[in-house]
């Protein structure tokens, strides 16, 4: 500890700057966590060769090997053992749960494929190079990403059907949202555009801090690049886990599109007290914008009555509308036709396009979420020249969603069972008599001391006294 402590206060004795300072201390912390595991490491594999040596075993080779831990790359060696007609082991790899050709601990796997689901993998490379005492290239960082990805999207798949509750277990709440929607990505390699199909659910809205901002209560999100209907039924697998819907409300939300209609929702809704399906505004303002772009008084209109609600005023726009196009105008056949299309469009969504205040429902807010929601996908999915084929997109959005639920953690630690893997009773025998060995009484220094003497330097007290003086 002594020679520790020296070799720090020389390297800040060394350093004219802060900046130096910490960037030399961080070296020197850095190799003495090394040399210090290493050696603790050394001397916990000495300890585990007894017991094999009792068995026969003898020592076969020493080989090295590389580890990337948080704390810094760290090389150890430890003994190989080998049996005359049995595999050669590593007693120290065996007894701490070392797979072979692994080069990162768990720890810096979950954390490198947390990163590279908010950037991309040369981002996340030069996050972790700056950030930390080791180093992940890019194309690491993809393989583990990929590898994650896929251990959460099968423990998404089965974790509900393996922890089934009774129906007395699950929650009874009275209202639930449920929505859908899909967003396109930039293809890869692929013909086709990858499409992440959304579905999620959530118990309504809650207003935190000072500046209120709204929070979903009991939000969870399940994606497919598969389909939407692959969505759904991720969807309501947790859906029956978790909830107890027959005295509940529900409110589903969508743009309409292909596979999220109002159907696909009450399939996986089953048996509820009511369900009240919407048409999510904004596409709707979308869609009117887009069939009346030639008349934007007229468009301003249409808007105001849909949000109002009156179909008698939606005909007599229309019927404006079409009033207001000039016959000589070439493109008024293309105007009608639009119109056309905009008032088949609101005639077969009218149902859903009933306001919320209008519906006699004890809540006015909680729809309309699912397209913000969004973001940590497409932030990190579109545009800046990035492509992806559908079974990598899927693997990212994967561990998006996990993040968002909550559920990395667990997903990881339930289908990686080396996560969690308690080290062998072998191990932490030979950690005990390691600790044993490497005990030592701490040194109190040279006593100092005199022969007193009271009397004559002649006396025999005297004479003994000059002896040690």
């Amino acid at each position: 500890m002594n020679e520790i402590i020296s070799e720090i206060i020389n390297t800040i004795k060394g350093s004219s700057t802060l900046l130096e300072t910490e960037l030399a201390l961080e070296t020197v912390f850095q190799r003495i966590i090394q040399e210090l595991l290493s050696t603790a490491f050394k001397q916990i594999d000495l300890e585990l060769l007894h017991d094999y040596k009792e068995q026969g075993y003898e020592i076969d080779s020493v080989p090295n090997r590389t580890l990337q831990f948080t704390f810094g790359t760290l090389e150890f060696a430890r003994h190989r053992m080998r049996k005359k007609g049995e595999k050669s082991v590593i007693p120290f790899d065996k007894a701490v749960g070392l797979k072979p050709r692994i080069r990162q601990s768990p720890l810096v796997e979950m954390k490198a494929a947390k990163i590279a689901s908010d950037g991309t993998y040369r981002k996340a490379e030069e996050a972790i190079n700056l950030l930390t005492s080791f180093s992940l290239s890019h194309t690491t960082i993809h393989t583990i990403t990929q590898k994650v990805g896929e251990t959460i999207q099968e423990w998404t798949e089965t974790a509900p059907l393996q922890d089934e509750r009774p129906l007395k277990e699950k929650k009874r709440i009275p209202v639930l949202f449920i929505e859908g929607d899909g967003l396109m990505l930039t293809k890869g390699k692929e013909k086709k555009r990858p499409e992440i199909h959304r579905v999620q659910f959530h118990e309504g809205v809650e207003y935190k801090g000072k500046q209120k901002r709204p929070v979903l209560i009991n939000s969870k999100m399940f994606e497919s690049t598969v389909s939407s209907k692959e969505a759904f039924r991720r969807a309501s697998l947790w859906l029956e886990n978790i909830y107890d819907i027959r005295q509940t409300i529900v409110i589903s939300n969508s743009d309409g599109g292909s596979g999220y209609d109002k159907d696909k929702f009450h399939q996986i809704i089953g048996k509820c007290q009511r369900h009240e399906h919407f048409r999510d505004a904004y596409h709707v303002n979308e869609k009117i914008k887009k069939r009346m772009y030639f008349d934007k008084i007229m468009e301003k209109k249409m808007r105001h009555a849909v949000r109002t609600y009156d179909f008698n005023l939606v005909e007599t726009i229309v019927a404006t509308t079409e009033s207001r196009i000039k016959r000589n105008d070439e493109k008024a056949n293309e105007y009608k036709e639009e119109l056309s299309k905009l008032k088949a469009y609101l005639e077969r969504n009218w149902a859903s396009l009933k306001p919320l205040k209008m519906r006699d429902l004890t809540i006015n807010k909680g729809i309309g979420v699912c397209e913000s929601n969004h973001r940590p996908y497409s932030y990190r999915m579109k545009r800046q020249g990035r492509g992806f084929s559908a079974k990598g997109a899927g693997n990212i959005a994967a561990i998006i969603s996990a993040r968002k639920n909550g559920t990395f953690l667990k997903a990881l630690t339930d289908k990686t069972p080396e996560l969690l893997a308690e080290l062998q009773p072998e191990f932490q025998g030979a950690v005990r008599a390691a600790l044993k060995k490497s005990k030592s009484r701490p040194s109190i220094g040279v006593k100092i001391g005199r022969v007193a003497n009271y009397g004559s330097s002649s006396s025999p007290m005297g004479q003994l006294q000059k002896l040690f003086s």
